[in-house]
């Protein structure tokens, strides 16, 4: 029953981070288009179209950070892991996986501190906060952390020589 639930519920959370990455990427690519054309065709260009793609770039990074995490695609060395006994390797891995879980935990506490501060600061030319902006360093890390409980779990169920 439980791992039925699990598995739905990270399907769900993988549909959502999906969506919300097409969403701003098509809306930083159509954003931007229309600046160019706004500029070199018109002459005319928009005021707050920079500040909009700029602030959508920052969540399209972080979300790309969880995709990676995800997929485990995320820059790393792997070559002692392979090389190490395989329970050693697990371990390594394992070790791995609780590190960026410290981190994630330490981007989630300031992050939310940050995003409380960030509602003091107003946009140049739009009217927003920057808790606003600032939301998705807490979001993504809460998605990053489990995740990486998702590999841990798959490390330790992985055959011999699969960990990687």
């Amino acid at each position: 029953m439980i791992p039925v639930l699990f598995d739905r519920l990270k399907k769900c959370l993988e549909k959502c981070v999906d969506m919300v990455a097409i969403v701003f990427f098509s809306g930083i690519l159509i954003i931007a288009l229309f600046q160019i054309v706004m500029r070199w065709i018109f002459n005319n260009p928009i005021s707050w179209v920079e500040e909009l793609v700029r602030l959508m770039y920052v969540w399209i990074c972080y979300i790309g950070w969880t995709l990676a995490s995800r997929h485990r695609t995320h820059i790393r060395i792997t070559f002692l892991a392979s090389v190490l006994p395989p329970i050693s390797g697990k371990i390594l891995e394992t070790v791995n996986c609780l590190l960026v879980m410290i981190f994630s935990l330490l981007m989630i506490y300031y992050g939310s501190i940050m995003t409380e501060i960030g509602g003091r600061g107003r946009a140049v030319t739009l009217p927003i906060t920057f808790n606003y902006v600032y939301f998705i360093a807490p979001a993504a890390n809460v998605i990053i952390l489990l995740y990486q409980l998702v590999d841990i779990v798959s490390i330790w169920k992985k055959p011999k020589r699969a960990v990687s």
